[in-house]
């Protein structure tokens, strides 16, 4: 006799986020699975960055992860690669370029963490005390990171891709939601995890100063880091010694890059979880999805034209065709899978 399996009815974070944002953008992602054949700039750079730092914690060379987006990008045509690389009315370098001096500069500034690696992007699906006609619902996700510190501290890592990284006093930089996944992994595996530090790596990439006609350095301010800086000086024939006074502090910190600890707390953890199965809730029992109209509808939403044209009563059949294709029902946490969630690049 042959048993069927029936998978649990779960839901990630990454859901519970996008159904708070909207739930009609739900609707589209999740329930009816489309994923826009055009590729957003800060979900496709975010997660190139985010693979690239995959393999450089399991298998210590960043390129590993990274050489699977070149490729896709070496197969684009010339109008989507600079469509890619346009921010506003700047166009950047190519995208392969600025993940390699993103990479390489965090890999200099992160030279001495002395992290012991636990383990890496680590899917968990845990039972909650949620139950809707019945049936256990379960939270599902991917964890980033899992280190052991120098004091033999468990941390959980999330790597934060943005155009602007927030500091550390305002409210979203420390995503208190994130303190669900020390729960998950103490139910999942027993481990005791000290809490979460938010790895932030802004995607705009490092500035090098621009050469005067008399073949001086500008005085122009730019913004850049230590690895960047020197060298660029190096390479245009100048002495780094010259310029200590520029290298110094940035050899202590990168202005492209912050982390920012957050000690697990029951009662910040608690209020999480209390949210997460309210929303849950909703996500089960509500028949209609409605609308949550913001001025953030064009740029944010990769679904906007389609809820528009749908809002308006016109037939969408050819539109949905065009600009969308259906992912595959997945039983484990989502990874880059529609709205640049965890990876959106606001301007500057």
């Amino acid at each position: 006799m042959t048993v069927e399996l029936i998978a649990p009815e779960a839901v990630s974070w990454s859901e519970i986020k996008t159904f708070q944002r909207c739930p009609k953008q739900h609707e589209y992602k999740y329930v009816e699975r489309l994923v826009p054949i055009k590729k957003s700039r800060p979900l496709f750079l975010g997660s190139w960055v985010h693979a690239a730092l995959q393999t450089h914690y399991t298998d210590g060379d960043w390129r590993i992860g990274s050489q699977v987006f070149t490729d896709e990008w070496n197969k684009l045509f010339d109008e989507e690669r600079l469509a890619l690389r346009t921010r506003g009315r700047q166009v950047s370098k190519p995208l392969p370029d600025i993940v390699k001096q993103i990479m390489e500069s965090y890999i200099w500034y992160h030279r001495d963490d002395n992290w012991k690696v636990v383990a890496v992007e680590q899917e968990f699906m845990v039972p909650t005390p949620l139950k809707i006609d019945g049936k256990v619902q379960y939270l599902k996700g991917i964890i980033d990171l899992v280190i052991e510190d120098q004091d033999a501290n468990w941390w959980v890592i999330d790597h934060k891709t943005a155009g602007t990284i927030p500091e550390p006093t305002a409210f979203h930089a420390m995503d208190p939601q994130l303190m669900l996944y020390p729960w998950a992994a103490e139910k999942a595996w027993g481990w005791n995890i000290a809490g979460v530090i938010y790895n932030y790596v802004k995607s705009k990439p490092p500035s090098i100063p621009q050469i005067n006609k008399d073949g001086s350095l500008s005085k122009r301010k730019v913004v850049t880091d230590y690895p960047t800086l020197y060298r660029f000086l190096k390479r245009e024939g100048y002495e780094p010694r010259d310029f200590a006074h520029l290298l110094r502090p940035l050899s202590k910190r990168s202005p492209f890059l912050r982390q920012y600890r957050y000690p697990r707390e029951k009662q910040v953890t608690r209020e999480i979880l209390l949210d997460a199965l309210s929303v849950t809730k909703h996500i089960r029992e509500d028949k209609r999805r409605s609308r949550t109209i913001t001025r953030d509808c064009a740029t944010m939403c990769s679904y906007h034209e389609l809820c528009r044209s749908e809002l308006s009563g016109l037939d969408t059949t050819i539109l949905r065709k065009s600009m969308f294709t259906l992912k595959e029902a997945s039983t484990v946490g989502d990874r880059f899978d529609g709205e640049p969630d965890d990876f959106d690049e606001p301007e500057d």
